[in-house]
């Protein structure tokens, strides 16, 4: 009878520890699957930045200011978003240019 008690328990922990393996291994699991979504998605919005900015220098030269502000104005807060200074810097100097045009005129 003892035996069989132990033999019982000794089942129980086998289960509880095979239990708590699995839910650690899918836990890991998705860890390192959310790790690659946000990775992902910082990427695309550098690259969907850097699309707009491009965009909008195109517009600019086009003479299209209205559109080529947005534009900037748009990827700008896409560089705010994730951080990057220069992205920040480069898309305000192009606003700048854009609202203080030079007005020199030729002879």
């Amino acid at each position: 009878m003892f035996k069989n008690k132990k033999r019982l328990i000794y089942i129980a922990i086998t289960i509880i520890l095979i239990i708590a393996i699995s839910i650690g291994v899918i836990l890991i699991i998705r860890s390192v699957n959310g790790s690659n979504n946000t990775q992902q998605t910082s990427i695309t919005t550098k690259a969907t930045a850097d699309s707009l900015k491009e965009q909008a220098l195109k517009a600019e030269l086009a003479n299209d200011t209205a559109k080529a502000k947005t534009l900037f104005e748009q990827a700008r807060q896409q560089y705010k978003e994730l951080n990057n200074t220069e992205g920040v810097v480069d898309t305000e100097a192009q606003l700048y240019l854009i609202n203080h045009p030079t007005t020199t005129q030729t002879k």
